[in-house]
């Protein structure tokens, strides 16, 4: 016979009081003394099995040395845990669920046996009291208000708008409760832009300094050891001449050199090192007819050959420490025993300090010599860098070791500085076009410095030193690198000759055998 939705309706209030009263005998039947009053332990798991390919045995020595390494007390042989006491009086299992009882099938189906709903020839009637009747049940169970339904709610279908937003996380619905409603998506262009954070500057690590004077080649020395190449040209016979160093080095003060030669049927040798203050050496030899009839490019009369080293890499912190215990403090106490004292050091010029006080060790002969004044050169390249204005600062670290220290020797070109405890404003210019002092007090940086990595002068802190000039007696003076407003500025760490490149100074006339050279 043909069913409604009504009926449905109407059947499942009568099956109502029987599901009740189900509800209450299932519950009485199953209900069980408290856990509290038992001995069952709701907590028991089963000890996991032994791993695969392991004896019991090594599983036992595993769980001793554990307890061993987390307890002080003696480890006792493990046996595993203790087995859970089970009595009768631990809760009887429910029966594992089946269909529900005829009378809330009933209530579900709303029919009799051999009833059933044509669901598919429903009609807009039925549908609207099927759906009122789900409103009023689920309003009940959440206990929320029914929403009011017209019958052109289910007249047609509504299809909702796909969300233009890309990713719209799915709402969590907590058991008991509705699912939370989400705020509509906004679109992605609706949004307004934040501008992005501008980084913090960094110093540069790519900045060119004015001394020592560039290169082609990496080194002022391998420069010089192209030019004795077979197929480099020589337009004259330079080698004949006193002293026989090459046209591209005449009037260079930036170089010491030694040489030595000699003649032997009718042809001259000479012998030249020529030591660069980038602290490259080159070794180059001549021999030719003293006659001077010779073409200079003919190589079978006129032979060269040179050697060389390049400029030396930058030593580890333990290195460099120990030139500083070898030399530091006694550079420091030579340039501090004339200060306030109204004399001068040497010719009174600011270089002659640094350059007295690295020769006071040739008086003692179990110092190994340090390498001499060169220039501007004083040794190790610990630091340079430059301001150029505007509070721009660029520098960069060399070497292993983490501070500036007392002895070391620091070179100023054309800087404009201020004083520590000096009037605000007032600036100190070093050097015209040159300065140097002696360094007399240890500063280390604001952060860690690494070899080759960029430091800013203002991150060394303040350079206390003692310097001269020949307007100005020797004297003790302290910089603040953080108001560097123009100039250049090197410090070097005065180290032994020997240790740092190989020879010595007395060495420099002919390559010592044994040296690893380089040739071209």
């Amino acid at each position: 016979m043909p069913f409604t939705v009504a009926d449905l309706k109407q059947k499942a209030a009568k099956a109502k009081d029987a599901s009740v009263t189900k509800f209450h005998d299932t519950k009485d039947r199953y209900s069980s003394q408290p856990a509290a009053k038992t001995t069952w332990d709701p907590n028991y798991k089963k000890p996991p099995p032994p791993p695969q390919g392991r004896s019991s045995r090594d599983s036992r020595t595993s769980l001793d040395q554990t307890d061993a390494s987390t307890s002080s007390t003696p480890s006792l042989p493990s046996r595993g845990p203790p087995p859970v006491v089970r009595t009768n009086t631990r809760p009887t299992a429910p029966p594992p669920r089946h269909a529900p009882p005829i009378a809330n099938r009933r209530a579900v189906t709303g029919a009799e046996e051999g009833e059933k709903i044509d669901w598919a020839n429903l009609s807009p009637e039925d549908k609207q009291v099927f759906f009122s009747w789900l409103d009023e049940f689920f309003a009940r169970y959440f206990n929320i208000p029914a929403p009011p339904r017209s019958t052109s709610d289910t007249a047609k279908p509504v299809v909702q708008p796909k969300p233009t937003h890309p990713q719209v996380s799915k709402p969590i619905v907590s058991q008991g409760r509705p699912p939370a409603t989400l705020p509509p998506p906004v679109a992605t262009w609706s949004k307004p832009k934040l501008p992005s954070p501008s980084p913090s500057p960094q110093p540069s690590n790519d900045f060119v300094m004015s001394f020592p004077p560039p290169t082609t080649h990496g080194s002022a020395a391998l420069d010089l050891a192209q030019y004795f190449h077979p197929s480099t040209h020589w337009d004259s016979a330079w080698y004949m001449t006193d002293p026989a160093i090459p046209p591209s080095l005449q009037g260079n003060t930036n170089l010491t050199y030694r040489a030595t030669g000699q003649i032997s049927g009718g042809t001259k040798t000479m012998n030249f090192g020529v030591f660069f203050a980038d602290l490259s050496v080159c070794w180059y030899t001549v021999s030719f007819p003293t006659s001077g009839n010779a073409d200079p490019n003919n190589t079978s009369v006129v032979r060269r050959s040179a050697k060389y080293l390049p400029t030396p890499k930058a030593l580890d912190g333990p290195s460099l420490v120990e030139a500083h215990e070898t030399y530091g403090e006694t550079i420091a106490a030579f340039a501090e025993s004339f200060a306030g004292t109204g004399e001068w050091c040497g010719r009174g010029e600011c270089w002659d300090l640094a350059d007295q006080a690295l020769k006071y060790f040739d008086q003692y002969d179990y110092v190994s010599k340090p390498i001499p004044s060169l220039s501007r050169t004083h040794g190790h390249l610990i630091f340079e860098g430059k301001a150029t204005g505007g509070g721009r600062m660029v520098g960069r670290w060399r070497g292993g070791d983490d501070r500036v220290r007392r002895g070391d020797i620091v070179e100023w070109r054309k800087v404009s500085i201020g004083a520590v405890g000096g009037p605000p404003g007032a600036k100190w210019t070093l050097g015209d076009p040159d300065h140097t002092a002696i360094i007399v007090r240890d500063s280390v940086p604001s952060r860690t410095p690494v070899d080759g990595e960029p430091l800013s002068p203002a991150e060394i802190g303040s350079l206390e030193v003692v310097d001269q000039s020949v307007s100005s007696a020797p004297d003790r003076r302290e910089f603040d690198l953080k108001t560097l407003e123009q100039g250049e500025m090197w410090i070097y760490r005065p180290i032994g000759m020997q240790e740092y490149l190989g020879f010595s100074l007395d060495q420099l006339a002919v390559c010592p055998p044994g040296l690893q050279v380089l040739t071209i």
